[in-house]
């Protein structure tokens, strides 16, 4: 497409054949309602040069006196850069080439102080050539243990510490709750199975903490399970691992659990 200028116009300068031939569509909208509407050249003229049926141009022009008239985007600045991509980078490809998911790399991020969203996560895998990673087993998930957790049991209160530090402290402001509601008592009724190493009572406890702690999966109790607070919470030592966790609700009954004793 070309517009053929009239004997009067002058020849354009150099550059000029960018609004002699414009090619994006935005570009050609706006040539065209110029032509049409400033210049007054004729409907049938002005749709030949720029490649449009008349009954398009008419169609453009009436959209133009409604009011769309987007033919300048004002650029905004943005950062060329994406230091937090950048910073956790190697972290990142160090943590995919061992196996994890980007749920379980955004985990060791955030506890590392490298916050990153799964989209920048995702680049940075793609970035590095990793393939699709398979869905493995529940008790194989989980982010890099930042220690070995200690053996899960009942509280012994002779050996433990007048003072300990936590991180979930909150958790102990439910009990008088629970007190009130006997949870004891609920759990009795329902029939909850226990161990000789966790009672019923902590089981459901552990649970309800990473529920109160936000702690979204069960494979990621090792993010609270040696905290004092989680496991004073629940009357153990610690939290149960994750394959105790996931594995309880198996020996639960669809009638203990919502049955009229609950």
């Amino acid at each position: 497409m070309r517009i053929v200028q009239s004997a009067r116009s002058p020849q354009p300068r150099p550059g000029g054949e960018f609004f002699a031939r414009p090619a994006d569509p935005t570009q050609r909208r706006y040539e065209a309602l110029r032509a049409y509407l400033f210049e007054r050249r004729s409907a049938a003229e002005v749709a030949a040069a720029f490649g449009y049926t008349v009954e398009t141009l008419n169609s453009i022009v009436r959209d133009f006196r409604a009011g769309r008239r987007e033919f300048f985007v004002s650029p905004r600045p943005g950062p060329k850069r994406a230091p937090a991509k950048e910073r956790a980078h190697t972290r990142i490809v160090e943590l995919r080439a061992a196996g994890h998911s980007i749920d379980e790399i955004a985990l060791v991020l955030t506890r590392e102080g490298m916050s990153l969203n799964r989209t920048g996560i995702a680049e940075v895998i793609a970035e590095a050539g990793f393939g699709r990673l398979w869905r493995r087993p529940e008790a194989l998930r989980g982010a890099p243990r930042r220690e070995q957790l200690p053996r899960t049991g009942v509280i012994d209160f002779e050996r433990w510490p007048e003072r300990v530090q936590t991180k979930h402290a909150g958790l102990l402001l439910c009990i008088p709750d629970l007190v009130a509601l006997d949870l004891p008592a609920i759990v009795a009724a329902a029939g909850y199975p226990g161990t000789t190493v966790i009672p019923a009572i902590s089981s459901i406890l552990s649970l309800l903490a990473l529920k109160l702690a936000n702690i979204r999966r069960t494979s990621h109790v090792e993010d609270v399970a040696t905290d004092h607070g989680a496991a004073l919470f629940a009357g153990l030592s610690s939290l149960p691992k994750t394959t105790a966790l996931t594995s309880y609700s198996y020996k639960l009954s669809h009638e203990g659990s919502v049955g009229g004793t609950v």
